[in-house]
């Protein structure tokens, strides 16, 4: 099964093509994002009418990238009240997981230590996993170069923490090239099966989330690949090609080669 993630899809398209242009592409599931499926999909009943039209069409879906408005530090009633709204979309939908970040360090930390951070996200997000278990749901945190989660430390005691079986971290290959330049690959060791989901792209180590098809940037993805393979990952894999121009193209020399690494690794 080949995935790809539907934000890479979703700029000023309506949700039909792009499901349309997921299975024109040779992809067989979908990632579901905020814009426009969550803007779009506002009742169980509409949800339920989706999944059926979306099965219908040959396109299982697993995962949402719920893009919550995240400060659990000043707005946190408000921050667990979108994870509930994300939470009740993401089952109503039988999505399996619900998609996350601990929030742009600039703008969130305001004087924190990142002990002092972590001593707020630890139990934030072990409300959120127990909400999102209830719904048989995971939830995973993707870290970004200007998250205090790209700090391998910081990542692996934060899910400690949490301690929830139902909570793991992403690894994006293009996040982790642009926040770990020169040791993304040593990153996926450190994290180890701590890591639930993949965002599988090329990247070229500088450009914040310009994710590129397989062989066009500067990744050692045959090295990612390999240290997956160390840690024994078997989570779920996703292609990712958000901020890729020429989406359209780029979907469809991808697909093929997501299948393969899938099946190398033993994934879905």
């Amino acid at each position: 099964m080949a995935r790809i993630n539907a934000v890479s899809l979703h700029e000023y398209r309506p949700l039909e093509q792009i499901c349309h242009l997921a299975r024109g592409a040779g992809f067989d599931s979908l990632e579901v994002s905020r814009p426009p499926f969550f803007e779009k999909l506002t009742t169980r009943s509409t949800r339920r009418t989706f999944l059926r039209w979306a099965r219908d069409l040959g396109l299982s879906l697993y995962g949402f990238d719920a893009w919550v408005d995240f400060d659990p530090y000043a707005r946190r009633e408000e921050t667990l009240e979108g994870f509930r709204r994300a939470i009740e979309f993401a089952a109503d939908l039988d999505l399996g997981q619900v998609l996350t970040q601990d929030g742009p360090k600039h703008l969130l930390m305001r004087g924190r230590t990142p002990s002092q951070c972590l001593e707020a996200l630890a139990p934030f997000f072990q409300e959120v996993a127990d909400l999102a278990a209830a719904r048989n749901l995971k939830v995973v945190i993707e870290p970004h170069p200007d998250t205090l989660s790209m700090e391998d430390s910081f990542a692996v005691e934060l899910i400690d923490r949490i301690a929830r079986p139902n909570a793991g971290l992403v690894y994006d290959c293009c996040h982790y090239g642009v926040g770990q330049p020169d040791t993304y690959l040593e990153a996926i060791g450190r994290l180890g099966a701590r890591i639930h989901h993949v965002h599988f792209a090329d990247g070229d180590r500088r450009t914040y989330a310009l994710h590129l098809p397989p062989g066009e940037g500067e990744l050692d993805l045959q090295g990612v690949v390999a240290a997956l393979r160390g840690i024994d990952f078997k989570g779920t894999m996703t292609c990712d090609l958000y901020n890729y121009p020429l989406i359209e193209d780029g979907a469809r020399r991808c697909a093929a080669l997501v299948r393969r690494i899938e099946r190398e690794l033993e994934v879905g």
